[in-house]
């Protein structure tokens, strides 16, 4: 079976393409957006980086040094 997204109106869900499920078929409806939100196909794909995303990175911090500051000794705690 294929993902279809679908939209909740007047308390339905209107399914963006038909389908040819059996009845009985279940489902899970999870919604994915507020009403007002832009939709997932605006919103770029998760963990997408753009081609020059370092190299703009590298322009916009220009040529001030990255130093990381100690980070102090490792805790360690007790076993639960």
């Amino acid at each position: 079976m294929h993902v279809v997204t679908g939209t909740f109106r007047n308390g339905r869900v209107e399914l963006s393409e038909a389908v040819d499920w059996p009845d009985g078929t279940q489902l899970e409806v999870v919604p994915v957006a507020a009403a007002n939100a832009p939709s997932r196909r605006d919103a770029p794909a998760k963990f997408e980086w753009s081609e020059r995303f370092f190299e703009q990175l590298c322009e916009q911090w220009g040529d001030e040094p990255f130093e990381r500051p100690p980070q102090g000794d490792f805790e360690v705690r007790e076993d639960w």
